[in-house]
């Protein structure tokens, strides 16, 4: 790998661990970030909805309703960049409301895996119920900590994602290094073969 491909990682890597703490200290900032991030997928994807009704439209019956679709997508996503409050409120009860979907899926479970004889079937309960729990609590009581706890699993994973990649770059230096080592034991048993064939 070039030297100046990991300086760029390597600068990427920085950026993306700055991003990730920026992200956790200023939650509200990220929930209207990725509320601009949810706005432009809704576009792009209504764009490309678009392409598959232009294209398609002579063969299928439901062209209006492909075309509908797509005209709701990019105005919703419009709709979303221009005016993102809305769903910004919206988006701690919308976790709260998959936390909790998820910790009751995982108690319904529990008591399946409890039938098939896994004995720490009530440890999966116990998750399931306290996922339940603070589903309930971030959805009646505290909306904030809903918006915090998304603010940092994004911080945290895009550091995550600037971390991997020094470590990247500190994989691609240590395989290069055991090449260069393999290169050179190489080269010293072809010179010795070639003196021993001019002896």
């Amino acid at each position: 790998m070039k030297t100046s491909t990991k300086i760029l990682m390597c600068l990427a890597g920085i950026a993306l661990v700055v991003l990730g703490v920026l992200c956790i200290i200023y939650p509200g900032s990220t929930l209207v970030s990725l509320t601009w991030a949810f706005g432009l997928m809704l576009i792009i994807s209504g764009c490309s909805t678009f392409g598959a009704w232009a294209t398609l439209r002579a063969i299928n019956p439901f062209s209006g309703l492909t075309f509908l679709a797509a005209l709701l997508q990019v105005f919703l996503g419009v709709a979303i960049i221009v005016m993102p409050a809305p769903l910004v409120v919206a988006l701690p009860f919308i976790f709260a409301f998959w936390v909790f979907y998820e910790g009751l899926n995982l108690t319904l479970d529990s008591f399946n895996y409890k039938k098939l004889g896994f004995r720490r079937w009530w440890v999966l309960c116990l998750l399931g119920v306290l996922a339940m729990c603070g589903g309930c609590y971030c959805f009646f009581c505290d909306p904030s900590i809903s918006a915090t706890t998304i603010a940092w699993l994004v911080g945290l994973g895009i550091i995550a994602d600037g971390i991997g990649n020094w470590v990247k770059v500190a994989a691609v230096n240590r395989v290069e290094k055991k090449l260069n080592k393999l290169a050179d034991r190489f080269h010293q048993v072809i010179d010795i073969e070639d003196v021993e064939e001019v002896k």
